[in-house]
């Protein structure tokens, strides 16, 4: 994002409408200059993508229905564009969080999704830091 006037854009790739109305309440209140769409599967993520403006970042969970997380992972790693955008994995599928996080070059960090409000409250901060951080790096 070398436009410093441009907000950030983050495009969320969750099936959860609870879980994604949080996210993306908690990121704007933290980052008011940060835009937030959402994508509730595979096939609607990457029809966002070509579709564009790229993001800026992308959060991702990796149990979604139909095309899950990994297999998002590995159709950005086939575009030049979409291999350059950064991914945070944000999933409670903690069988595959260390393989996402360690297999794929495009994944920038990983958050383990928690069971209790608060700690998911916990979390979400730690992912919206992220973002900022991830965003700010790629500037």
């Amino acid at each position: 994002m070398g436009d410093t006037t441009q907000p950030a854009r983050i495009l969320l790739i969750e099936d959860d409408d609870t879980e994604a109305e949080l996210f993306a309440g908690m990121l704007v209140r933290k980052s008011p200059e940060c835009t937030v769409s959402r994508a509730a599967c595979g096939r609607a993520a990457l029809e966002q993508l070509a579709s564009g403006p790229l993001p800026d970042c992308l959060v991702l969970d990796l149990r979604l229905p139909g095309e899950d997380g990994i297999w998002i992972l590995e159709r950005l790693l086939e575009s030049p564009d979409w291999r350059a955008i950064p991914v945070i994995v944000f999933s409670g599928d903690v069988s595959r969080l260390g393989p996402a996080s360690s297999q794929y070059p495009n994944v920038a960090s990983s958050v383990r999704k928690p069971h209790s409000l608060e700690e998911y409250e916990a979390a979400l901060l730690i992912v919206c830091a992220i973002v900022g951080a991830t965003v700010s790096a790629a500037a």
